[in-house]
């Protein structure tokens, strides 16, 4: 990774979280995050989309520099433990929306970050799941509708190339509750793959087209999933499975074993940035131009895709 390496399993509790199902506690991490660390607190204001950005950015710089992120009705804060990755996440955030959130260095502006917390504690809260009505749901849900299947193109040609496989969003609105969702049908989707009995629940997939398919952070089960393609299949991760550099090494291991290429599911192009993994496919949702840095291997999630979608190395929903 680039800039900040002292991330470690215990310094990532948010990715335990959305697996447990436990809400984190924003006073706890805190209390947790050593001197030196940083707190950016975000007034969440403005359209949807752009709080999904802001947010996203937050969960990456948390993933990179160790760290927790939280989410109140109206705010989102970064609790980190080095400040790089923070002080980054900030800027970009404010180069997108125009307004700085504020950051604080931990522990001198300990007492000024309680207060926004509180504050943001009181506001009002939207109708939401609560976490055993979204696990039973997630649960339920027949497979014909929990599961997405969408076709991607070869930005050369815009010929049909891929067919990913995931789950469908639940509860966009809040990135936790999504993320634990996703974990719950993912698992679902795997053991339905492999189960004859379930399988035809699912969306048919096209012979011939790569399988990108969306697993859990848990570590997925999927020696059994074969696609049969000359490109071997995808096993599309979430970001968080960095937060435990060792897990993922193991998990990434296996899965070149099996005959799986690694994905990395970012919910920023800016992760491309910051995020330096070798020999991964990422999966970015689509910006108006193009980013950066450009990994070999790049899947643009969103529709329509930008034109800049049409090079070599690249897979897109659909163009223009």
């Amino acid at each position: 990774m680039h800039g900040d390496h002292d991330a470690s399993p215990d310094a990532s509790p948010r990715a335990h979280s959305m697996i447990s199902g436990t809400k984190p506690d924003w006073r706890a991490g805190l209390a947790a995050v050593p001197a030196g660390g940083i707190a950016v607190f975000h007034q969440a204001t403005g359209p949807l989309a752009a709080r999904r950005v802001t947010r996203a950015l937050l969960d990456e710089a948390a993933t990179q520099g160790g760290g927790q992120v939280f989410t109140f009705p109206q705010a989102d804060l970064l609790l980190g433990a080095t400040a790089g990755a923070g002080q980054r996440a900030a800027q970009a955030m404010e180069r997108l929306t125009g307004v700085a959130p504020e950051s604080f260095p931990l522990p001198e502006g300990r007492a000024d970050i309680t207060a926004r917390c509180e504050t943001a504690d009181r506001s009002p809260r939207a109708p939401a799941w609560s976490l055993a009505a979204l696990q039973a749901h997630c649960a339920a849900w027949p497979l014909r509708e929990a599961a997405r299947l969408t076709i991607l193109h070869t930005g050369e040609t815009g010929a049909p190339a891929a067919q990913r496989l995931g789950p469908a969003p639940v509860c966009p609105d809040d990135p936790e509750l999504e993320g634990m969702a996703r974990e719950i049908l993912c698992r679902r989707l795997l053991a339905a793959l492999t189960n004859p009995a379930e399988r035809g629940e699912l969306p048919a997939l096209r012979p011939g087209l790569r399988l990108i398919l969306d697993v859990p952070h848990a570590g997925p089960q999927i020696s059994g999933v074969r696609a049969g393609t000359a490109n071997g299949p995808i096993a599309l991760l979430p970001l968080t499975v960095l937060g435990d550099q060792a897990a993922f090494a193991r998990m990434d291991q296996g899965l070149r074993a099996g005959g799986w290429a690694v994905g990395l599911l970012a919910g920023h192009a800016a992760a491309l940035e910051w995020l330096a993994v070798p020999d991964v496919t990422w999966a970015v949702p689509a910006t108006p131009a193009p980013p950066p840095v450009r990994p070999p291997n790049l899947i643009v999630l969103g529709h329509p895709a930008p034109a800049w979608c049409q090079a070599p190395g690249i897979l897109h929903e659909a163009m223009a």
